[in-house]
């Protein structure tokens, strides 16, 4: 084999190497990693084992500002626009990019602030850029609080 003919197949070989990582890079965002340690009692509902429902505040606090947030900022609750007994629990990092949205009252929907991505109460696109749903958790009233398993 000549010295040409060499070089080109270290060449080729780099090219193909390279692929793999370049197609990743085209990919969304990956989904937040997840806890695999088990939660303290003073850690929030976001790093719960499912099934275990724990209180983000109170349904007072919920009709007075119109939504509540977790204290990590991770998970918001809302009441449900179609049933005002039902609880809608989403994460509150935005499918697209991973911003935070925010819940609009006067749309009824949360909107991400980095690209106006627009997800209904239970998380459903309503606009892009983003493609896929936020992440919803199961949320109950409970003895006037309101409790999200996450």
């Amino acid at each position: 084999m000549d010295r040409r003919k060499l070089i080109s197949w270290f060449g080729l070989g780099w090219l193909v190497s390279l692929l793999p990582s370049s197609l990743t890079g085209c990919t969304d965002a990956a989904a937040p990693p997840t806890a695999s340690v088990a939660p303290s009692a003073t850690e929030s509902v976001a790093a719960g084992p499912k099934g275990n429902y724990q209180a983000i505040g109170t349904v007072a606090q919920l009709d007075q500002a119109g939504t509540l947030v977790s204290s990590n900022k991770k998970i918001a609750a809302v009441r449900d626009p179609k049933d005002k007994n039902k609880i809608l629990a989403v994460n509150t990092a935005c499918t697209h990019n991973g911003c935070a949205v925010a819940w609009k009252s006067d749309k009824k929907q949360y909107v991400c602030p980095c690209h106006d991505a627009e997800f209904a109460a239970d998380g459903a696109v309503l606009a892009g850029p983003a493609k896929k749903p936020l992440q919803t958790y199961p949320a109950k009233i409970e003895k006037g609080q309101v409790l999200v398993s996450a």
